[in-house]
Parts: C-alpha cells; sequence; structure tokens
C-alpha cells in the first residue's frame, strides 16, 4: 500500500460536474470508486458498447493507461492516481448531500475497528463498553443507541432486540471503502426510517486478483489476525476474509474472544448487476459492569449471521432495484459469570435470545417528466425466541420460553426536481405495523450549488421509531420493562454548507430536532432498578463543521471536526441510562504524514465532553470526566510487507464512556502487513 500516493490521492479527487446520469453511463454502471491509470479490459469493452459518449470516455482512461505504461518503461514517472467516487444512487438524489470517510480518508486515520471508523464521522458519539468493538452504543446528533439506523452496503441491518448489538457485524476495518452518514431523507429514499440518522458501511469491490494479511499483537494479551483474498472471474468480483481477535482484559473480566468471517460476490454486467453478501461473526466477553454496577461480574456470548442478495435492472430511463436480506442475532447474558463469581439463590440462570430480521424490498427509480421519480414497497418481520423477552409460548421449546413477533409493509416514494443550480426532493414513507399500528415519514430537501466549489442545503423531516424487544419486555433484578410503550417521533430541520476545492473541503451543519415520547431508561437518585419510559419531550439542537485539507505540494492530510450539542429534557429528577447522557462537546484533530517515501505516520487527539450522570457500585453520584485521547500509528513499507507500531490513549487518560464501565488506558499493538 503506497501510502505516500494516498496522501495526494484526495488533493487529487477529480469531480465530475457534467456526465450522462443514465443507468447506462459508464460511471454509474460501475457503482465503485474507479482509479483512473488502468482500466479492465472487460469494463473497458463492455462500456464501449454502451454509447459514443461511454466510448469517448474509455478512450481517454486507456490512453492515460497507456502514456503511463510508456512512462514506466521510458523511467520518467508513473502515471499519479487519480480517484473518482461514485455515488450508487447517482440517479435519484445529490451525492453531495450525503457525508463521506472516503477510502484515502480512513487509510489516513489511526484506527483499528469499524466502530473506531464510525466514530469519526460529525456529530456521531461511541460509548464504548470493552475495547476494540466488543459492545458499542452508536447515536448521533443526541440520540440514543436505538435511534441509528445502521445499514451494510445499504442493507437496513439495525437489531430489533436493542441497539447495543447494532455493531455485531462481521467486516473488518480493511474491507471498507468509504461510510456515508445518512440523514432521515437519504434513508427515506432507501426505503428505511431512521429516527435520528444512520450511517452506511460500503464494502470494497475490486476487481483484481489480489491477496493480503494481518498479524499483530499487544499488551493485555491482545492479538489480531486477518487474511483476505479477491478474485476476478470473468464479470464477477469475490472476495473472502477471515479475521480473530483476543484480549485477556485491560482489568478483571474484560476478557474477549471474537472472529468474523465474510463473503462478498459482485457482477455488473450490460444491463443486471448482482451483489451478494454472506457474514459471520462468533464473540464471547467478560462484560464488567456492562448493565449493572450492583452486579459487575457479567458475560455475554453473542453470534451473528447476516445475509443478503441484490439485483439492479437498468432500462433505458430507469432501473429497478430488488434486495432480500436477513439477520439472525443470538445472545447469552449471565448476570453472574459462570466460574468468576457465585451466584445467590433467586438468580435464575443466564438470559437467552434469538432475535430475526428479514426482508424484501423493491424500489423503481426513474426519469420522469422534468425530474426523477422513486416509488417502492418492502415486507418485513422482526421475531425474538427468548426466556426473558416476549410473551409466554403455549410450549415451551429447549431454551426458549417466550415469543414476540411483529410484521411490517412500508411504500414509500419521492420526486426530485434539478433547475439550474437549485434541486429539491420531496419524500414520503408509510408503515404497517402488526403491534403498532400505521406510522408514516415525510422529508424534503433543498440544494443550491452556486458554483462548482460551494453547495448549501436544508432538510426538514419527521421521523419515527418503535420500541426494540429490550425496551418492551426486558426485566431483571436491576432493570424493569414497560409493555405499553408507544412509538417515539420527532421533527427535524436541518441546514448545511458544503465547500470542495483540489486541496480543502470544509462541510458544516445546523439542526433542532423536536422529538415526543422518547424512549429512554431511568432511575430516580437512591433506586437500584431502571424502567423503561416515554420521556414527554427531548429538544436536541447543535452545529458540527469539519475540513479536510491536503496539500498538493506536501505529503500530508490534516482533518479537523467540532461538533455541539445541546438537549432541553422533560425529565427532571431522573438519572438517564441513555437519552441525556450526551456529548455536548466534541473536537477532533487528525493528521497523517509521509516524511520519507516508504514512512507512513498517523496521530490523532480527540476531547469529548459528556452530560449527564452516573451511579457507581457504592452508589455516589459521578459526573462524566473530559478526557483526552491521542492516539498514533506509524508504518514503514518493504513492497509487499508493512511494518507497524499503534499506541491508543497514549496520554492514559481514565474516563467513562458509559457510567461505572472504565475504558483501557494506554494500549500498544505492533505488526506487519502483507499484500500480493
Amino acid at each position: 500500500m503506497q501510502h505516500n500516493k494516498n496522501l495526494h490521492n484526495h488533493a487529487a479527487t477529480v469531480r465530475f460536474k457534467r456526465y450522462s446520469r443514465a443507468g447506462y453511463a459508464v460511471y454509474n454502471s460501475l457503482h465503485r470508486e474507479v482509479t483512473i491509470g488502468a482500466l479492465a479490459t472487460y469494463i473497458a469493452d463492455r462500456s464501449a458498447k454502451r454509447t459514443l459518449c461511454s466510448l469517448a470516455v474509455c478512450a481517454l482512461l486507456i490512453g492515460g493507461a497507456a502514456q503511463a505504461q510508456t512512462e514506466r518503461q521510458s523511467g520518467v514517472r508513473d502515471l499519479p492516481e487519480l480517484t473518482v467516487t461514485v455515488q450508487t444512487d447517482t440517479l435519484f438524489g445529490n451525492p453531495e448531500a450525503v457525508v463521506v470517510l472516503t477510502q484515502s480518508q480512513i487509510q489516513n486515520l489511526p484506527i483499528r475497528t469499524v466502530g473506531d471508523l464510525v466514530a469519526m464521522l460529525p456529530g456521531v458519539d461511541l460509548r464504548s463498553r470493552g475495547g476494540n468493538d466488543v459492545q458499542g452504543d452508536l447515536s448521533m446528533r443526541g440520540s440514543t443507541f436505538d435511534q441509528m439506523a445502521v445499514l451494510i452496503g445499504g442493507v437496513n441491518f439495525t437489531d430489533a432486540q436493542t441497539g447495543h448489538h447494532n455493531l455485531d457485524i462481521p467486516i473488518d476495518i480493511a474491507l471498507v471503502q468509504r461510510v456515508e452518514l445518512l440523514s432521515a431523507a437519504d434513508l427515506m429514499a432507501r426505503g428505511v426510517m431512521g429516527f435520528a440518522g444512520g450511517v452506511n458501511i460500503v464494502v470494497s469491490e475490486e476487481y483484481r486478483n489480489h491477496l493480503a494479511a494481518y498479524i499483530a499483537g499487544g499488551d493485555h494479551g491482545q492479538a489480531k489476525a486477518s487474511l483476505s483474498a479477491t478474485r476476478t472471474a470473468g464479470l464477477w468480483a469475490l472476495t473472502a476474509t477471515a479475521s480473530y481477535n483476543r484480549s485477556d482484559g485491560y482489568i478483571p473480566n474484560t476478557d474477549y474472544r471474537y472472529g468474523n468471517i465474510y463473503l462478498q460476490a459482485t457482477r455488473h454486467g450490460n444491463r443486471n448487476d448482482w451483489h451478494l453478501q454472506l457474514g459471520g461473526q462468533s464473540k464471547a466477553f467478560g462484560s464488567q459492569a456492562f448493565y449493572s454496577a450492583k452486579y459487575p461480574f457479567q458475560f455475554e456470548a453473542t453470534r451473528t449471521l447476516v445475509a443478503s442478495a441484490c439485483n439492479v435492472h437498468r432500462f433505458r430511463r430507469s432501473r429497478l432495484e430488488t434486495v432480500l436480506y436477513g439477520r439472525l442475532h443470538r445472545d447469552r447474558f449471565e448476570l453472574f459469570r459462570e466460574g468468576y463469581v457465585e451466584a445467590p439463590a433467586w438468580y435464575q440462570g443466564p438470559n437467552h435470545h434469538l432475535a430475526s430480521s428479514e426482508g424484501l424490498r423493491s424500489r423503481w427509480l426513474a426519469t420522469c417528466g422534468p425530474g426523477n421519480a422513486i416509488i417502492g414497497a418492502e415486507l418485513h418481520r422482526d421475531g425474538i425466541l427468548s426466556n426473558n423477552l416476549g410473551s409466554p409460548l403455549a410450549e415451551p421449546s429447549g431454551l426458549y420460553t417466550n415469543s414476540a413477533t411483529r410484521y411490517a409493509s412500508t411504500l414509500f416514494g419521492g420526486y426530485a426536481i434539478r433547475l439550474g443550480k437549485l434541486s429539491a426532493a420531496a419524500y414520503m414513507l408509510g408503515t404497517a405495523n402488526s403491534q403498532f399500528g400505521f406510522n408514516h415519514g415525510l422529508a424534503a430537501t433543498l440544494n443550491y450549488v452556486p458554483s462548482q466549489s460551494w453547495m448549501v442545503s436544508a432538510t426538514a423531516s419527521r421521523t419515527h421509531r418503535l420500541p426494540s424487544f429490550t425496551d418492551l419486555y426486558y426485566h431483571s433484578a436491576t432493570q424493569q420493562s414497560n409493555p405499553n410503550l408507544q412509538p417515539e417521533s420527532a421533527w427535524t430541520l436541518e441546514a448545511s454548507a458544503t465547500y470542495t476545492s483540489r486541496q480543502l473541503r470544509v462541510v458544516t451543519d445546523a439542526y433542532f430536532r423536536d422529538g415526543h415520547n422518547i424512549i429512554d431508561w431511568l432511575q430516580t437518585p437512591g433506586e437500584t432498578v431502571w424502567w423503561s419510559a416515554n420521556h414527554t419531550a427531548v429538544k436536541a439542537a447543535g452545529a458540527d463543521i469539519q475540513a479536510v485539507w491536503a496539500p498538493q505540494w506536501l505529503p500530508l492530510q490534516i482533518g479537523v471536526a467540532y461538533s455541539y450539542c445541546h438537549i432541553d429534557k422533560a425529565a427532571e429528577g431522573y438519572i438517564s441510562q441513555y437519552a441525556l447522557d450526551y456529548l455536548r462537546h466534541k473536537a477532533e484533530l487528525y493528521a497523517a504524514a509521509n516524511p520519507w517515501p516508504k514512512l507512513t505516520l498517523k496521530v490523532s487527539a480527540t476531547v469529548r465532553q459528556r452530560e449527564g450522570q452516573y451511579t457507581d457500585v457504592d452508589g455516589t453520584v459521578h459526573s462524566y470526566a473530559i478526557p483526552t485521547l491521542l492516539n498514533a500509528t506509524a508504518q514503514y513499507d518493504f513492497g509487499t510487507v508493512g511494518l507497524f507500531v499503534e499506541g491508543y490513549n497514549l496520554l492514559n487518560a481514565s474516563y467513562c464512556d458509559y457510567g461505572g464501565v472504565p475504558q483501557p488506558g494506554t494500549s500498544v499493538m505492533a505488526g506487519a502487513k502483507f499484500s500480493l
């Protein structure tokens, strides 16, 4: 991996302002990040057959590749890589409206996990329990972890049991091509309801034969190994990866073991595209005070399976997308870890949950009149078998004595129009749910592009969220659910401005969200039991700013970001477990440089101030600390082998993301990467 080139890639990013938006246009049809310099023959041949415009573009690319080859042979210089990022929804909507962490930015961040990566997005909060994505709660703009949707490759895999499991996804950080931060309007265009928004993790599609390996070790018995292979067979690109992570823990009962397997197959034809993915994860970890400070020696083991098959069929002026997907999640939770602590007589044993979600979604996107139209439908089912959640089964089966199931049918649609420098879009989504009746969502966006460098936009949306199975049914010695919870809803106003040049990109936004019937787990001071309830109202307002600078004359990339949030709550006198423990301030700075051609240095610093309070094991109420987190990595490349060392929390800050769960201090890992 040539990190010195990657730093310049961002600076040399070329954005095509005038090209056909038809489904057959070459960049639209590839649906991937294109590296200019060499183009696969079968892609050039297929694209050249489509239109004269596509033929001209491909000829230009092939000509550039030929020139680069000549230069290599003559010993003059290599053609610098130029990256073209293509949004999968270029037929409908404005790709500039989506906040994206690109592959070049990802490669310049000192991060270890997918959770670390998502947390770098503006306004996103990752409340970790333990290290290295053992478990973490994602939220954004003052929301709770259940109010954020999580998509993989555009497919909604949000957990219906609890948002605690949303990051149980079997993807290694090396596979991620980009991460998109989606607003409610972006999600509705995909047929997904997101209360506060969502994140879409896009896995790289490589049309080349490639083999990569990673091995590393560190303090506290940390070890990680991964192996990834990509194989091209005709129009198909096949990727398989496996990884394993383990640690003895940084304090007692924080050990973990987990492994991932992920398979992806993609095919891009003249009129039909296929995208198939199958992933599995097995995880087991000590959960020291994860859910209760009163009984800290907890343990959890999870198994996750995700799968989807997507087909895109292109017509002359439209396309039809159909996706079949499913998610299966098994969870075993021990309030008293077996072999670590003796359980009291009243303890009835571990909780067992088997949650499943599956659906079939289809949407049609077409040029219609002066704009573009979208219409779609989805059938969806959420179910759970448990010995704790749901209603009693007439005939208990094995570990499970309870169950709950709900069905939903959704219709959604929208229309987008562009008039010169102005574009607008409106969306509607309605869902009939077997448990909660009919709920709907609305969104409207307005974008203005006064020049190639500037874009301003505004969005208004109405969203909702159904209670999770945990919100409705969970009960334990320290928690009592409310089966009469109602859906929560919100109206949100957003405004943003984006400036883009060859060396600098700046994105700013401001928002206001008026939420009603907000669901949270509450506790009054002095109590030991948490109980779920609908808040009367929670209003959130804030702003974000993010800037990335990559000068062409220096092998350097610098990024800065700041997020501010304020919540006006109608819950005085309560201790909130989730909804009121939000990030008021988050400031981030990162830099990556190549002081020598084969050496890459990365550093990041983050300061976070969290509102709210928590109660420790002794019953003392504390405010959250304000940590400064410093991370750094260094890598030296020897052709196909790269050696690296990583340091996290180098200032050894003492802090909690979640009350009563101390986070790791300074952590160091070192290892090697191999690429063929």
